[in-house]
């Protein structure tokens, strides 16, 4: 019930804002850097051709300058990399940029929380980041460790709390801290004690759903193989998916892609090298998707073909919807 709750209202939410979609996104993501410090089963980052590299300063100078330009309400530097592996002095320095734009973003981070050290959470308090949602798979370091390698359960978690605990002592009120788990069947005997683990300590604790990263993690013949994922449904389907309508994904080397699922760049739309995130929003590129799917014909876009967040049977879904 809950659940269904939480839904309809985020629909509602986006039927009102959605009046501002034509003129501007509601979101950008954007991938500060693309390296990360873990190697997580259900995840294709290591697959990708693309350089493991933090954004340009001056480039993401540029992104920052356009997007308070557009009034976009929400920034989420998050991409297929780890805000939190850019050392200290260089986090500040993308932070310190957010914070002089003119406009107020409100800032959504996603983090696998092992280098969330206090040093980095306070950053988050200081320049008052909205969110910061770590994702954890699991309720035991056994089942954790197994699913995100590379990374200590027991650090993550006292990172965490540590986040919590330090952003009370100075009296913030941001940012709220999202604990997540990703439901697959390693994980889902785990999501009773894992809500019951978080809740009443983080602001909000939830279970997102499993996406296969356009099939590309069921294929990959690595240790995720044997995660079951189900094939979108033949022939066209009249629901359209929102995020070619709402977000714009900018990756760290400027390239501007579809949508969130787009990890190795298969459906560029823009470059911001060259273009700016106006032209590129209102491009013929992203505007053809659009019409595809508003026609009910989403499936006759190649990279929407493969992707089971927005078809049945979906169970995708991204943590910082």
């Amino acid at each position: 019930m809950l659940a269904q709750l939480a839904g309809a209202k985020q629909i509602a939410k986006d039927l009102l804002e959605s009046r501002r979609w034509p003129d501007r996104p509601q979101t950008i993501n954007v991938e500060i850097t693309a390296a990360c410090d873990a190697r997580c089963i259900h995840c294709p980052r290591f697959d990708m051709d693309r350089p493991m590299k933090a954004m340009a300063m001056d480039l993401f100078q540029r992104l920052i300058d356009q997007a308070g330009a557009l009034k976009v309400p929400y920034l989420c530097p998050n991409g297929y990399g780890e805000i939190c592996t850019i050392p200290v002095s260089g986090l500040e320095a993308y932070l310190e940029v957010i914070a002089s734009s003119g406009h107020r973003f409100k800032v959504l981070i996603n983090s696998n929380g092992h280098r969330m050290t206090e040093d980095r959470s306070a950053l988050f308090v200081k320049h008052g980041v909205r969110l910061v949602n770590v994702t954890i798979d699991g309720a035991t370091a056994a089942t954790a460790e197994a699913i995100r390698r590379n990374l200590s359960f027991e650090r993550v978690e006292a990172n965490v709390k540590r986040l919590l605990a330090l952003r009370d002592a100075m009296g913030a009120t941001y940012p709220k801290v999202r604990v997540g788990m990703i439901a697959m069947p390693q994980t889902i005997p785990e999501v009773e004690p894992f809500l019951a683990r978080w809740r009443g300590v983080a602001d909000f604790v939830g279970i997102g759903g499993f996406s296969s990263r356009l099939t590309s993690v069921a294929s990959a013949g690595r240790a995720s193989s044997h995660i079951p994922v189900s094939e979108p449904p033949a022939g066209r389907r009249a629901r359209a998916c929102v995020l070619p309508f709402r977000d714009l994904n900018v990756w760290a080397d400027g390239k501007v892609v579809l949508c969130c699922e787009d990890w190795n760049e298969e459906l560029v739309i823009g470059d911001l090298r060259s273009q700016t995130l106006d032209a590129i929003w209102h491009g013929d590129a992203i505007g053809r998707v659009r019409a595809s799917h508003l026609q009910g014909a989403g499936t006759d876009v190649a990279l929407c073909a493969r992707c089971d967040s927005w078809q049945r049977p979906s169970g995708g879904a991204r943590l910082w919807s």
